[in-house]
């Protein structure tokens, strides 16, 4: 008689678990290496052309950078080894009042009609001014900060740091499922 004997010799539960957790832990790299990048895209200011009516309304200041609202609000939702989904958005809103100094020294103030927006989006993507806005119905170009950090993601120490870490995090993964 012919007995055979199977034994199986990893836990397929704990490998699933594991790569959850090391795939987590890229995304959230990732995600910060973003972040960083829209950031030093915006205090650099290098994206933004300035027309002569923004030059004529702040003078020689970036607008984008003048109060620092649109860098401080790159925000990270991280993932998690249940939700493998690293989120990075800018939160920037408009405010309801609005104060622009004018190179003269003057300070033009005033409040808004209109519901808040967000404006990082518009930035990115260009939009329309209001026809009762302080330069009305002018088209204002994108001001693109997010395409060229993802663009150059590849290039980044950071992301091939992360890269290797995930790769480390995979292979111990493997080990630690082995019973």
């Amino acid at each position: 008689m012919i007995t055979i004997k199977l034994k199986q010799n990893f836990d397929l539960e704990k490998l699933i678990k594991n790569v959850n957790n090391s795939t987590s832990i890229m995304l959230n790299d990732v995600a910060q290496i973003i972040k960083e990048g829209w950031d030093e895209e915006i205090n650099s200011g290098s994206f933004e052309s300035l027309k002569t009516a923004t030059t004529d309304l702040h003078g020689s200041h970036r607008p984008l950078k003048l109060t620092g609202k649109l860098a401080k609000s790159n925000k990270i939702l991280p993932s998690t080894p249940d939700k493998l989904k690293a989120v990075v958005h800018n939160t920037a809103k408009s405010s309801k009042n609005y104060k622009v100094r004018k190179p003269n020294g003057k300070i033009h103030k005033g409040t808004r009609k209109s519901p808040a927006v967000f404006y990082g989006y518009y930035q990115n993507y260009g939009f329309k001014t209001a026809s009762n806005s302080l330069i009305p119905n002018r088209t204002v170009p994108a001001r693109d900060f997010t395409s060229k950090t993802i663009d150059n993601l590849g290039k980044n120490p950071k992301y091939i740091k992360a890269n290797k870490k995930f790769a480390k995090n995979l292979n111990q993964s493997m080990k630690k499922a082995s019973k």
